[in-house]
């Protein structure tokens, strides 16, 4: 999964329809409220892991300090 996953508009899309239906970010929670909110399957499927960093706020940013 690469960070250009969670910018994609269909996951964002079901980012804010988790977000909306106060989805814990565990698996069955968001898999829950994307069915609730009429995503298809494959559509859950392909993004789950997406859409679950999307729902706990995760960046895939990380700092490394240089020593010289």
């Amino acid at each position: 999964m690469s960070l250009t996953d969670i910018q994609d508009i269909t996951t964002q899309r079901m980012v804010e329809a988790c977000r909306s239906r106060n989805a814990k970010p565990t698996l069955d929670s968001v898999a829950l409220a994307l069915l609730d909110a009429r995503f298809r399957a494959f559509e859950i499927n392909l993004r789950i892991d997406a859409v679950i960093a999307g729902v706990r706020g995760v960046t895939r940013n990380v700092e490394v300090e240089a020593v010289a």
